[in-house]
């Protein structure tokens, strides 16, 4: 249903864009008169052509220049460049200067990931700029688009372009700017009304960075100070900085290898229920399965909650995340009892350690599958007694 919902509203862009084409470049002239006067059906194929490719690199340009508008107004007040990604292309930087790396985050096609320093106060972080930096270079390219179709004489080629430019610019910046979460992750709209109305989740939103920045460097998050994972318990009213407080505390509990407090911690955000956006949902749900199954292992607990969807949206996201390989491992390993199949997990693992644009992450992911293996080995050395 999505692809077809995104076939017709795709040919419905196209159409209107072929039209709107053809009516500014005859001047206006309403295009049922036009067509009274005999149909130029080579023209009106060049323009749904023209239409097309202009949409298809309009589309590109934008995503690019989007994340360039964070890091530009970042770099200006104060961040520090981690990360430029575009759909799954990853441009980050290492301790080995900068890498090419593959990175992905449903419900996304962009993002620029950047730093504040540690000694940073989260009182006074600048927040607004970095945030509204991308909407604003949406703008500011559909501004020029418009002077250059207005002042400058162009071909059809070069009109329709500059046509479709403009059209997309307006539509990012709609979709960007205007405060609204897809899948659960909240836009630049959504993040800059948010830090305004609650000056006291900036704190959130500078420590996730920082984090970042130092899990980027191969740090783990124990190895972080104290202070930036906050005990704070989330309930129905918690905003979606507090609950990525809180699962980055589950984080912490699972790295320091408190495996069944992190798991109480995993089922007080999953209690939040519908509240809980479906991509919160999906990253909490595999590593409840996998705590589950490194303590308690209720069997019936665990064929529950590893439905089929959480299953998809584990193995798809493997590549790009270290915690999913060791979610995947840990369930072949102690649910279905089969290492070989559980093994090529573990052996990604290790081989693109130093891949994933948060090694920090890939150290805390290898330690977990060290865990199921002494978790399997207490098994099958008890079976045999």
């Amino acid at each position: 249903m999505k692809s077809l919902l995104g076939f017709i509203v795709g040919c419905a862009i196209g159409i209107g864009a072929v039209i709107l084409i053809l009516w500014l470049a005859d001047g206006g002239k309403p295009v049922v008169e036009k067509a009274s006067e005999g149909t130029d059906y080579g023209l009106l194929a060049l323009c749904i052509l023209l239409a097309f490719i202009s949409l298809v690199v309009s589309v590109i340009i934008h995503l690019i220049m989007h994340e360039a508008g964070h890091l530009v107004m970042g770099l200006l007040t104060g961040y520090r460049f981690l990360s430029f990604r575009v759909f799954k292309y990853t441009l980050a930087k290492t301790d080995d200067g900068l890498q090419w790396k593959r990175f992905h985050i449903s419900g996304t096609g962009g993002q620029c990931l950047m730093e504040l320093p540690e000694d940073q106060d989260v009182n006074t972080a600048p927040w607004f700029w970095y945030n509204a930096g991308g909407v604003l270079m949406n703008l500011l390219l559909v501004v020029i688009s418009i002077l250059i179709i207005k002042f400058m004489p162009l071909g059809i080629v070069a009109f329709s372009f500059f046509i479709m430019l403009a059209f997309v610019g307006i539509v990012m910046a709609l979709f960007n700017g205007v405060p609204m979460v897809a899948g659960g992750v909240g836009n630049d709209g959504y993040n800059v009304l948010s830090l305004w109305k609650h000056p006291e989740l900036r704190r959130y939103f500078v420590r996730t960075l920082q984090m970042a920045g130092q899990q980027s460097r191969a740090r783990r998050l124990k190895e972080m100070p104290e202070e930036w994972l906050e005990d704070k318990p989330v309930n129905e009213d918690s905003k979606m900085l507090e609950i990525g407080n809180r699962m980055n505390y589950m984080s912490l509990l699972e790295d320091q290898g408190h495996l069944e407090d992190a798991l109480d911690v995993a089922e007080e955000i999953m209690s939040l229920g519908k509240k809980l956006p479906l991509f919160y949902q999906m990253e909490i749900g595999g590593e409840r399965v996998m705590l589950e199954l490194l303590t308690s292992r209720n069997k019936e607990k665990i064929e529950e909650q590893w439905t089929k969807q959480l299953e998809r949206y584990t193995i798809m996201n493997s590549k790009y995340s270290p915690i999913k390989c060791a979610v995947l491992y840990t369930y072949e390993l102690l649910y279905n009892h089969d290492g070989e199949k559980a093994e090529p997990y573990h052996q990604s693992l290790l081989l693109h350690q130093h891949d994933y644009t948060m090694p920090g992450e890939a150290r805390t992911a290898i330690c977990l599958v060290e865990t199921a293996k002494t978790v399997e080995r207490q098994q099958t050395g008890g079976n045999k007694e």
